[in-house]
């Protein structure tokens, strides 16, 4: 079988809210912590000098921060395109934006984010059905692109579950027991209707799960 496109979809490395366990969505200005500027310059080497055609980057800074070490190196002499795409953005948690997870987790609303998502609507901010919309559609536009290529597509954890949930045919409500670290990769490599998971949430090099 020849694939026509390779997915590979990379998690925003350690941010420095995930250091202190706050909820952050798409408020500006949230760096990487010690450990994910530490995860971003390991990627040179994890991304390798893989070919990668194409470059999908979320408008949200730590994403752009995960890639900037490799894309400043050599390793990306392959590289033929880069576009921000605001479908990959992370969720816009409205309300909860800014705050402590540990205080959330006491909300009535969080048993149903964790067993119940797809009846969820954050106040003041997205669903997670229109996220799952909106990021599959970015994705359905990355693979309009014609021609056996590879995408490296940098986005958040939430958005990347979402997306593999709806390729694995899981329910939106079972998306939750998809794990998505920082700095992870998950491949997805498509040849017409058909797409096949070769990792989900690996820490390996792209060469070692490609080969």
């Amino acid at each position: 079988m020849i694939f026509m496109s390779t997915l590979i979809f990379l998690r925003h490395g350690h941010s420095a809210a995930n250091a202190t366990d706050t909820l952050t969505g798409q408020l500006p200005g949230i760096g990487l912590s010690a450990t994910g500027k530490k995860q971003a310059i390991e990627l040179i080497e994890r991304i390798g000098k893989n070919r990668i055609d194409f470059l999908h980057i979320s408008p949200i800074e730590r994403c752009q921060l995960t890639i900037d070490p490799w894309l400043r190196s050599k390793n990306s002499s392959s590289l033929t395109s880069f576009e921000i795409r605001d479908g990959l953005s992370e969720i816009d948690f409205g309300d909860w934006s800014g705050k402590k997870l540990s205080a959330l987790r006491r909300k009535p609303l969080w048993k149903d984010v964790q067993h119940r998502p797809s009846t969820v609507t954050f106040p003041g901010g997205e669903s997670f059905r229109k996220v799952q919309k909106r990021a599959i559609s970015a994705v359905d536009e990355i693979l309009a692109i014609k021609g056996d290529k590879t995408h490296l597509i940098v986005s958040h954890s939430d958005t990347i579950k979402l997306i593999l949930a709806d390729y694995l045919s899981m329910k939106l409500d079972s998306f939750q027991t998809l794990t998505i670290s920082p700095a992870s990769f998950s491949v997805i490599r498509t040849h017409k209707s058909s797409k096949t998971l070769v990792t989900i949430n690996s820490k390996q090099k792209l060469s070692e799960i490609l080969k």
